[in-house]
């Protein structure tokens, strides 16, 4: 039962990346009905198998914080669109503690990884296809995405959060049996074709999320070869050079030149305005917020925050923002705690996260919650590594003891 709900989940990691563009009618997303089915058997293979793993205190303050979200409603302005927020909540609450209990091996844990690459490809490919058909998602710079539910925002962000992944995957040993050498390829050709995907999507705070993960991706060169650094520096520059000629002609690309000016001089796309009316709304309500899911009712735009952490300060007040602060520095001492390798990766996704999240309301969104998961996963197989080999370190003494006193006890020779 385990095995089957595992495979599920892996299926659900690989529509992650481009949930909302197959709808079912009278069903919702194809993600959504996954993401019941995964939670169903999950439910039935606990009940079943009576096993439960024990939560990490970062679940402990994951369930603390949704139910702080569910506890807002009672002063919230609009409690129907409160209680509709809190499905979401709910679902990534049970999605946290999903991957908790099925991920217990490292083999498991590539697995995830390698499934949300291997989804991000399917969302580039329906931004190409739409490019191909001229269905524009914003008419203004000609901006591209899957379409369904994902706007080019939200599509070019989750494209950079892949790149770390995929330089890690590609740098991994060990992966994929027999198809290892297979997925290195693949996990390398997602770095070009991800930025073709930023670029089809004009989002500039995806482009300058990947900064953090390129240099993390030229640091995983230095475990390879020599003859394989430059075999891959050379395709990726003769990538550039052909490649480039092409994206200049892209007006969403023609945006990337605008960061410099809104940096400096703009307003971050309406942005500053929508932060300033949030801030109004939390100082009047600094301790527990206007309630979740209501920033767009404190501000003159009606629109999301923008920016995951002023979200969750307006929303959730002090007391939602201190527990959202308390993941964040559960989930970074999890990467702390972990091999070089392994800490410098996870430090990475967190620096494309934060780039990205100070953007974008992104703090609801499964990407967001699926990594950070993986991340405490990741972080226990290393303490249960690290107290295994202490073990058997402890007990080689004991060991040699005991063997020397078994010698001592063997028969002499007459």
């Amino acid at each position: 039962m385990r095995t089957i709900t595992y495979l599920i989940s892996l299926l659900f990691v690989f529509f992650i990346p481009w949930e909302g563009v197959v709808e079912l009618p009278g069903l919702g997303t194809a993600t959504k009905l996954i993401g019941f089915v995964l939670a169903a058997f999950w439910l039935a293979a606990v009940v079943i198998t009576g096993r439960f793993r024990k939560p990490d205190p970062f679940h402990i303050v994951v369930t603390i914080f949704v139910l702080w979200n569910a506890v807002s409603i009672f002063w919230s302005a609009n409690p129907g669109k409160t209680v509709t927020h809190l499905q979401t909540w709910a679902q990534i609450l049970v999605l946290v503690f999903i991957m908790w209990d099925l991920y217990d091996t490292r083999t498991a844990l590539l697995s995830a990884l390698q499934m949300f690459v291997l989804g991000e490809y399917v969302a580039i490919g329906y931004a190409i296809s739409n490019f191909a058909s001229g269905n524009v998602y914003y008419t203004t710079y000609q901006r591209f995405s899957p379409a369904g539910q994902t706007n080019p925002d939200g599509f070019g962000f989750i494209l950079a959060l892949g790149i770390p992944v995929a330089w890690y995957l590609a740098s991994s040993s060990n992966i994929g049996g027999k198809w290892s050498g297979l997925l290195k390829i693949v996990n390398y050709a997602y770095i070009p074709a991800a930025f073709l995907g930023i670029s089809l999507s004009g989002t500039r705070t995806a482009l300058l999320a990947s900064i953090p993960a390129m240099a993390f991706g030229i640091a995983s060169l230095a475990r390879l070869r020599l003859w394989a650094r430059v075999a891959i520096f050379l395709v990726f520059v003769a990538a550039i050079f052909i490649s480039l000629p092409y994206l200049q002609t892209l007006t969403s690309f023609q945006r990337f030149s605008t960061i410099g000016a809104e940096l400096g001089e703009g307003d971050l796309n309406q942005r500053s305005g929508i932060w300033s009316d949030g801030l109004a709304a939390f100082a009047e309500r600094p301790l527990v917020g206007v309630g979740s899911n209501m920033y767009r009712s404190v501000n003159s735009l009606g629109k999301l925050a923008h920016n995951s952490f002023i979200s969750v300060l307006v929303e959730v007040g002090l007391i939602g923002f201190a527990l959202f602060g308390i993941i964040l520095t559960l989930a970074v001492l999890q990467a702390l705690g972990q091999p070089k390798w392994d800490k410098r990766f996870w430090l990475t996704f967190l620096a494309v996260w934060v780039i990205g999240a100070s953007s974008l309301s992104w703090e609801f969104r499964k990407p967001t919650w699926l990594l950070l998961s993986l991340m405490v996963v990741s972080g226990a197989l290393a303490s249960r590594h690290v107290e295994a080999s202490s073990i058997i370190q402890r007990n080689e003494p004991t060991d040699h003891f005991l063997r020397s006193a078994n010698m001592n006890k063997l028969p002499q020779g007459e």
